[in-house]
């Protein structure tokens, strides 16, 4: 018998060898095996997450936190469709992930047995390669090919920087004897070295005349993590070059010194001729996604004469769409070397025109926030700006990530900011939360809004401590973001179809899971609670914190009339 389930058990020693150290598993009696393999293999730690859905974006965010593949591990039918909308996160965030899926024997698909369906390819093209294990493996060829394929999958996931999935069909029985051990024999590992690749000299002078035929040079920056060598790199060349760096809040490079971080507020449509002048004619962009709208529009809108993205990745990013060079390169390996390279600063003016933009929002965005109505953008700003130090702080989508990129994360506080912003749906943000707070012991951060905490509450669903998670909720009693669309807050419908009125509170789930519970409703109450909130514990915290929907809207829209007025007087 062990002989029978051995190649189901290597699979367990091969990721351990490859340095996988995590593995999340739902319950299931089909993946019996995979679940066996790998809760008594010594070198991986295991937990259970009874929702498929919520287990993948915990692993994503475990994934995303230790920087290598987390190991998935489902049983058959629709246990493995609900991993799907990580799986599509992952792909675009290029987060690894090692999908294992138990299945029916192939001859049993489509022949109406019990939790069978086609999950062969399942993940479509949000996976970067999708394999079948043998049922079969009496020949010792069948044996050889299932610890390639674990190890080619393996190797692209990291290599590649995203999910790979692997259906294991297996045959019963499935669970071993009581007299029978489950044993782990020394496995072939095949591994991948990359070879960084360099640019040649006569690249970088080529480079060099380009850069040095223009005056309006910018860099934009979008979603990646952070990064010290790219950070210092940045810095280096910044002052060298003297060109501004436009980061939106989930590149992670908020501490950059003169950072343009307002461009949503003064990238508004109504500014586009009185900021003509801003748009680059050479524009240098690094990482994946943007949020900044009004950015993504006038980039668009005023297309730079050359557009490089500096990427490792073999993706190519032509969102801005006019995009002339893509330099496959480390982009902190590529700013230190081209600093090394290059000569000529750009043109002082034009850097001073972007930074006093910048400064122009900042002071009425200070003056602004002092205004007595109270709001969820006033309340985001105040609990956004008292996160501990060294927080990893996650936002979950619609209005949360939108607040966060207008006010900006805290400055020197060495905060790391994470968003679902691969797909950008709201599903998942709590889970995703719920995997960075089990990977290490610094504060995680979860500000969300009423939807997408209520939609997504089984990531609690289980039995492991977060004593370092701070939930704050935003809670309007429905998709506010619909009042600040212009398309559907015109509809009749508004409330019932588009922002979805929903009359739930937090502290139910807060009692439900064993959460320490604090709601308010105003700047006092919300002030007074905050250095309590954030403090050490014995379990996780949720902060509620109610306001009124149309409130927020008009709040909102007072604030950017104040920014704009400001540009225009």
């Amino acid at each position: 018998r062990i002989l029978i389930l051995q190649h189901i058990y290597d699979i367990a020693s091969v990721c351990a060898a490859h340095g996988i150290e995590s593995a999340i598993i739902s319950p299931g009696s089909r993946s019996a095996a995979l679940t066996l393999a790998f809760v008594r293999h010594p070198e991986i730690e295991t937990k259970i997450i009874s929702d498929e859905r919520s287990a993948a974006f915990i692993a994503m965010g475990m994934a995303q936190q230790q920087g290598k593949p987390v190991a998935l591990i489902c049983t058959s039918g629709s246990a493995a469709y609900n991993y799907a909308p990580a799986i599509a996160e992952a792909f675009y965030q290029e987060i690894p992930l090692l999908i294992l899926t138990a299945d029916r024997p192939p001859e049993w698909t489509n022949q109406y047995d019990g939790q069978t369906i086609q999950q062969s390819n399942i993940y479509g093209k949000h996976v970067l390669a999708s394999y079948d294990f043998p049922a079969e493996v009496n020949h010792e060829d069948a044996k050889w090919h299932c610890n390639r394929m674990i190890n080619e999958a393996i190797n692209a996931s990291i290599s590649r920087k995203g999910p790979v999935h692997i259906n294991v069909p297996i045959r019963e029985p499935f669970y071993p004897d009581s007299n029978e051990v489950v044993s782990f024999p020394e496995v072939r590992i095949i591994k991948n070295t990359p070879m960084e690749g360099a640019i040649h000299l006569t690249q970088w002078m080529d480079l060099g005349k380009k850069w040095q035929s223009h005056t309006r040079k910018a860099i934009v920056l979008g979603q990646m993590g952070y990064s010290s060598s790219l950070h210092t790199a940045l810095y280096r060349f910044a002052e060298k070059a003297g060109i501004p760096i436009i980061a939106d809040v989930i590149s992670n490079q908020h501490d950059l010194p003169e950072v343009i971080h307002n461009q949503d507020s003064f990238l508004n449509p109504q500014l586009n001729t009185a900021h003509k002048k801003l748009a680059p004619t050479l524009l240098i962009t690094v990482g994946k996604s943007l949020i900044s709208k009004n950015l993504k529009l006038y980039l668009r809108d005023n297309p730079p004469k050359e557009h490089w993205h500096i990427s490792s990745s073999e993706k190519l990013n032509d969102s801005l769409q006019h995009l002339t060079d893509l330099i496959k390169m480390d982009p902190a390996i590529f700013f230190a070397e081209f600093a090394q390279h290059v000569g000529g600063k750009g043109s002082f003016s034009y850097l001073n025109q972007w930074q006093q933009a910048n400064q122009t929002v900042e002071k009425g965005k200070a003056d602004f926030m002092k205004m007595k109505k109270f709001s969820e953008f006033q309340a985001f700003n105040t609990v956004l700006n008292m996160v501990p130090n060294k927080a990893k702080l996650h936002f979950a989508n619609s209005m949360a990530i939108r607040y966060a990129n207008i006010i900006g994360a805290p400055k020197n506080k060495q905060t790391e900011v994470f968003a679902n912003r691969g797909t950008s749906g709201i599903d998942g943000s709590n889970s995703t939360a719920v995997g960075a707070a089990l990977s290490q012991k610094l504060p995680v951060v979860l500000f969300t809004g009423d939807m997408a905490f209520f939609y997504d509450r089984n990531a609690f669903w289980h039995n492991y401590n977060l004593k370092n998670l701070r939930v704050i909720v935003f809670n309007n009693h429905g998709g506010g973001i619909f009042r600040m669309i212009d398309g559907p807050k015109r509809q009749p419908e508004l409330e019932e179809y588009f922002e979805t009125k929903q009359k739930l509170n937090a502290e139910n789930t807060a009692k439900d899971f064993g959460f320490e519970y604090h709601c308010c409703s105003n700047l006092k109450d919300l002030k007074g609670c905050l250095e309590e909130f954030y403090s050490a514990s014995k379990n996780a915290k949720i902060l509620e914190i109610q306001t009124n929907s149309e409130r927020n809207t008009e709040v909102f829209a007072e604030y950017k009339k104040a920014i704009l007025d400001t540009f225009k007087a």
